[in-house]
């Protein structure tokens, strides 16, 4: 189950919200949960550190894979992530793993805008440099003094390996990266190319492969956004008006969307009336298989067509604007699904606030 935006309009709501639906998962056997960084925007805006809520999410679950989706890598010390991590493994009892993004808005950057040109390679030395961290390795640093020195982390973690994941888009190259290295991949399928995404995987694989690592124990998780009823014109009439208000809450994401099609369109020359009819066809487009937004049976026949595609487990992205209590209501039917794919030997859903 992933999260990104709020689901409550009451402060401290969407955390307890969010808390309900982690316990339902680790009840229900789901496989993680997922939660981001955001900073500075509304879409995200209750996740500036993931680790805070997760740290939550520990001491209320028992079995449940916690994940951040994705921890922006160049605006933290790699010293500090291995220790805030090691801790949330010793309070979940070796329960963590971690996605890592490069970041896409220039505005996360006010931390550290000096790195913004270099995000992409200072993303992948962070991740060696934590794992460095996690294994117990020294790292050279520098005290107040000046003086070059060598540190080594506390606590230590429960895990002797940390599980990484890399946040990809449609880049090619970031999948190629990804299996080179022998991490997991957590991606989307937002602007509904399938056939990218399947290739993306195959990539992938052979890359994995290559490198000489097992090309099937990488994991692709996939992020769909999800909501759940028996009756298709009920969900359309709770869900179609919220996910239209949050695809336009993140015009720089839905102006990737655009320009992914064949013909370019350029949402900041739309007028209002043209920026909801792109919203609504958007919204068409993923209810026809691109995202598990219907009956469980329109639903299953999504995660069947994933896995053909290569998919391992999907992100069950559940707040995009439809209001909590709406979002508890469908959790049986999640349930009902995650039991069904079961039966089927397949991977586990995954809840993500």
């Amino acid at each position: 189950m992933l999260f990104a935006g709020a689901l409550a309009p009451t402060a401290g709501q969407q955390y307890e919200i969010a808390l309900q639906l982690a316990e339902f998962a680790d009840r229900e056997g789901l496989a993680g949960i997922w939660f981001p960084e955001r900073h500075f925007t509304s879409f995200g805006g209750p996740y500036p550190n993931p680790m805070l809520i997760l740290a939550a999410v520990a001491s209320r679950t028992r079995r449940l894979t916690l994940r951040s989706g994705s921890l922006v890598a160049p605006l933290h010390d790699p010293i500090r992530l291995a220790e805030e991590l090691a801790m949330l493994d010793q309070l979940s009892g070796g329960r963590i793993e971690t996605a890592f993004a490069s970041g896409w808005h220039p505005n996360d950057y006010a931390f550290h805008p000096e790195r913004y040109e270099q995000r992409r390679e200072l993303m992948f030395e962070s991740i060696d440099a934590l794992c460095r961290l996690w294994r117990g390795d020294a790292h050279a640093a520098r005290s107040g003094l000046g003086e070059p020195i060598q540190l080594r982390t506390h606590p230590r973690p429960v895990q002797s390996r940390l599980q990484v994941w890399i946040a990809a888009a449609q880049n090619p190259e970031t999948f190629r990266r990804a299996g080179e290295r022998g991490e997991h991949v957590l991606t989307h399928v937002l602007d509904g190319n399938l056939k990218l995404l399947a290739d993306n995987i195959a990539l992938y694989r052979r890359q994995r492969a290559a490198a000489g690592h097992d090309p099937e124990a990488g994991r692709v998780a996939l992020m769909l956004h999800t909501f759940l009823g028996d009756d298709e014109a009920q969900v359309a009439a709770t869900v179609r008006g919220p996910y239209g208000d949050y695809l336009k809450s993140i015009v720089p994401m839905a102006q990737g969307l655009a320009t992914a099609r064949a013909r370019a369109v350029d949402l900041k020359k739309l007028n209002a009336r043209q920026i909801t009819q792109f919203v609504d066809c958007h919204y068409d487009r993923a209810v026809r298989g691109l995202s598990l937004i219907g009956t469980p049976a329109a639903a299953r026949a999504t995660l069947d067509a994933m896995r053909g595609l290569g998919v391992d487990e999907v992100a069950c992205l559940v707040d995009f604007g439809v209001a909590g209590r709406h979002v508890l209501a469908q959790l049986p039917h999640i349930a009902a699904l995650q039991a069904s794919l079961r039966v089927h030997d397949q991977r586990l859903l995954e809840p993500s606030p």
